[in-house]
């Protein structure tokens, strides 16, 4: 992951660079995906304004650029909030992701684990017992729930 901090109205020191690449090594463990991360400090200099202190980062991964932004009176503890949402952004891209890998598979990500015989009755979910037999009995019977199945 290639990370790029740049600072707006403000003079970036080792010590916020260091920061940010601290908070952000925990994405790069948990996301394989990410190829590039800017992130954009700034101050606005207006007193009226109480959160003043703003971090934006831009994430560049497979098939998207995401972006985020948050503002507070720290500027550490924009950083923090900025961590947190592109760590949020970045779990539902990668559900979004593994939801097409399911359905391009032909697999619906709705149905994953229905049975396909199962039967709507009166809004009450109900399966065939055939289904079912083989998971308590012992060997004989299930034998013999097999040789029923085939002769009928």
């Amino acid at each position: 992951m290639k990370l790029i901090v740049n600072g707006r109205n403000i003079e970036l020191t080792e010590a916020i660079k260091a920061y940010v690449a601290e908070k952000t090594e925990r994405l790069q463990h948990h996301y394989d995906f990410i190829q590039e991360l800017h992130v954009f400090l700034g101050v606005e200099k207006n007193p009226r304004i109480n959160t003043g202190q703003h971090a934006e980062a831009t994430v560049v991964v497979n098939r998207a650029v995401l972006r985020v932004e948050t503002a507070s009176e720290d500027l550490y503890g924009s950083i923090d909030k900025l961590v947190d949402k592109v760590d949020r952004v970045l779990a539902r891209h990668k559900t979004k992701l593994l939801g097409r890998a399911k359905s391009a598979k032909g697999e619906s990500i709705r149905r994953v684990g229905m049975d396909t015989d199962t039967v709507v009755d009166n809004d009450v979910m109900t399966t065939d017992v055939e289904e079912l037999e083989g998971v308590y009995l012992t060997y004989e019977e299930d034998e013999e729930a097999i040789e029923k199945a085939e002769a009928s």
